[in-house]
């Protein structure tokens, strides 16, 4: 394997060196005959690692962010015929709950969680998906960080919260989804989006623009976007849905269309 070659053509420093980290972790596992894990990425820098690494001989790349269809993932790089189980990958779930409604803000987003544990200290690429919701949320980190925040995670935001392990059968439980059939004007990403989720066209539109919004995995800031079947779509902090079959128009020239979303 000639690192330098396969380091060809990447323009974007940040890729790069990113690329470089788990050709190092390639090296490592194939030497060692050991599997290795990346830090946490999103799906569109998975996916480029993983075509890139195709033609690595006698190498299994395998993925995995803690539970299915997460945004965030890890790469196990092993060697040729050596499967990596799920519960191989190094990652811990942590509830994370307020000790007070009462005295605690109730409308916490992700934008509050991940900040509180980056300020912990903590590198991006130590922290997976943060699903937010009433019950409690729960947040996928690297083993080796797992502790450290359990241990010093006291406040998200201005809010007193807990933070507790989840054992492995909470944390490959399936997440659950409803299929829904709507009817939009087109199939532009503000207007679906606008209805998937039950947000003001107005709104839909700031969260593109603002960089909130991915389609597969990368983020698209173009309001306009035309969807198509089998595309994820996700806000930050309001959920997420794929795109499922798209129907013929209504009497008032509106597009039926089914989704699958995440609840």
């Amino acid at each position: 394997m000639n690192k330098q070659e396969m380091l060809k053509g990447i323009s974007d420093q940040e890729e790069r060196f990113l690329f470089a980290k788990v050709l190092d972790q390639v090296i490592f596992a194939l030497k060692r005959h050991e599997p290795q894990f990346t830090d946490f990425m999103d799906l569109a820098k998975c996916e480029r690692c993983m075509e890139r690494l195709k033609g690595v001989v006698d190498l299994e790349v395998h993925s995995f962010g803690g539970v299915e269809d997460t945004e965030r993932m890890l790469l196990g790089l092993a060697p040729r015929n050596r499967m990596i189980s799920k519960e191989e990958f190094p990652i811990i779930a942590l509830r994370i709950v307020p000790k007070s409604k009462k005295f605690g803000q109730t409308d916490l987003s992700h934008r509050d969680y991940l900040g509180s544990i980056l300020g912990l200290g903590i590198e991006r690429g130590k922290v997976g998906d943060i699903l937010v919701s009433e019950e409690g949320t729960v947040c996928f980190v690297s083993e080796d960080m797992a502790e450290y925040i359990q241990t010093n995670l006291d406040k998200v935001s201005k809010t007193a919260v807990t933070v507790k392990k989840l054992d492995q059968a909470q944390v490959f439980a399936p997440k659950r989804t409803e299929f829904r059939r709507i009817t939009v004007a087109s199939l532009r990403l503000d207007a679906v989006l606008g209805e998937a989720l039950h947000l003001s066209r107005g709104k839909a539109q700031t969260l593109i623009s603002g960089e909130k919004v991915n389609v597969n995995w990368s983020a698209v800031t173009n309001t306009s976007y035309i969807l198509k079947t089998g595309d994820m779509v996700s806000a930050r902090g309001f959920g997420r849905f794929r795109v499922g079959e798209v129907g013929g128009r209504t009497r008032k020239e509106r597009i039926g269309l089914e989704l699958e979303v995440y609840i």
